[in-house]
């Protein structure tokens, strides 16, 4: 199980501004903008909340002018959507962007930016189209492309993934995301001496991307070269490669306060450079003791950099300011759960699941530590109640194997035929091998 961070969305309440929704009902009917919905900024910072704040009357005060440009108008919609964005108020900077876009359909900044939010909040398809009129807007802005081949190689397209990724080389030469994306792409071919290539490339331009190692040692290992494998896996590490982006680095230039150690950390656990992240988290919590969100986050890159008691530390405070938080419960669990310590698991999941019932993450989790602790009445139980909710194939076999521990073989290997068989319609191959090899025999 993987540990789950925590967004760093500095307001929990959204409220509409009545004033600025009134203020733009004429200009709308010219523009055709979306309404903004102003944030509560009562529990901000006071400088933060005085740079938003400043930010959202320049922009009341350009909507109601008679004589604004669609240019003005444009860039002062993009300026606060920037503003909002840094401070992952992502709702309100949407709003922003897309008005922003609307006045000016041929400046790419707004239209890129609305991706990179589709692409966080996973919607993708959303994402693809963006960035596809980003390239034909703007074509030398090879980040744009570096973005498509990461999303195409996560939906397994590789075909255009490698395009994307060749095209960005094609543009700017020394790019080691695109070196590396073009490296993963041959590996998932099982093109072991191309997928070397790449990934030697960009590891001689980012040396310090010492995660390229491991892709570095599974490309050997498919090569049957057992030294060169040994070699790279002893030296894989936490920091990871990532392309150069203007448009969101200028954000983090707009985040005041403690805030920008907690937005850089974020910024930092999201791209794997763990160690930078720890660095940024830790100013985070000297400047706010009570950070909930930066003791979540450093304690999930500490995870990463192999420190699990340090890791385990943060945690646990989180949960002493806020007793209920869900995500502190949860990656608490999987430090447990990766140290076999599963009761103790348990205890965690137990508690998430009492405060989101319909956490199926959460739920399969705990099922799986029921089974590891013997609790198999238990398990079967969640496993059921999961199954019954989901029909997932992965949910299927980890009900599976709930009644085999229990010795209801007959039940197990009826449902594992059913499973085989779905994995089959459903092309998954993994678990069509696992299936077959843990039939249940009475």
């Amino acid at each position: 199980m993987k540990f789950r961070s925590v967004e760093i969305s500095l307001c929990l309440c959204v409220s509409v501004v009545i004033f600025f929704a009134q203020a733009l009902t004429t200009e709308a009917q010219r523009h055709r903008e979306v309404a903004v919905h102003f944030p509560d900024l009562s529990q901000l910072e006071t400088d933060v909340r005085e740079q938003i704040k400043s930010q959202q009357d320049a922009l009341v005060g350009v909507v109601k002018d008679p004589k604004t440009t669609d240019a003005k108008l444009s860039a002062a919609y993009g300026e606060l959507g920037e503003t909002y964005h840094a401070y992952s108020l992502n709702a309100p900077a949407r709003e922003c962007y897309l008005n922003a876009s609307q006045l000016t359909p041929k400046d790419f900044r707004w239209i890129y930016l609305l991706g990179k939010l589709d692409q966080l909040e996973g919607r993708v398809d959303d994402a693809i189209q963006r960035y596809r009129m980003v390239f034909s807007l703007q074509p030398d802005f090879v980040a744009v492309l570096v973005n498509l081949g990461n999303i195409y190689l996560e939906l397994n397209r590789l075909e255009e993934a490698q395009s994307s990724f060749a095209s960005a080389l094609q543009k700017q030469t020394s790019i080691p995301a695109a070196n590396y994306g073009l490296g993963q792409v041959a590996l998932s071919k099982r093109n072991y001496a191309e997928a070397v290539e790449h990934f030697e490339k960009a590891l001689a331009l980012a040396p310090e991307a010492n995660r390229i190692h491991y892709a570095l040692g599974m490309a050997y290992r498919g090569l049957r070269n057992p030294e060169k494998t040994q070699f790279h896996l002893a030296q894989q590490g936490p920091v990871g490669v990532r392309v150069a982006d203007p448009l969101m680095d200028q954000l983090q230039d707009r985040v005041k306060g403690a805030n920008v150690y907690l937005v850089r950390g974020k910024l930092a656990l999201e791209a794997k450079r763990y160690e930078d992240a720890a660095a940024e988290l830790r100013k985070a919590i000297e400047a706010r003791p009570a950070s909930v969100p930066a003791y979540i986050n450093l304690g999930a890159a500490l995870s990463q950099l192999g420190d699990l008691e340090g890791a385990a530390q943060q945690f646990q405070k989180a949960m002493v300011i806020d007793p209920n938080n869900i995500t502190a419960h949860y990656n608490l669990a999987v430090l447990w759960a990766n140290e076999k310590r599963h009761e103790q698991a348990i205890v965690h999941l137990q508690k998430v699941m009492l405060l989101n019932p319909n956490d199926n993450g959460a739920r399969f989790f705990l099922a799986q530590q029921l089974l590891h602790a013997n609790r198999n009445e238990e398990a079967l139980k969640v496993a059921q109640s999961l199954y019954s909710t989901t029909g997932s194939l992965q949910h299927g076999v980890l009900l599976a194997s709930a009644l085999a521990k229990l010795g209801r073989c007959d039940e197990a290997a009826a449902l594992q035929r059913k499973l085989i068989a779905q994995a089959v319609e459903e092309r998954n191959k993994e678990l069509q091998l696992k299936l077959t090899a843990d039939v249940c025999r009475p």
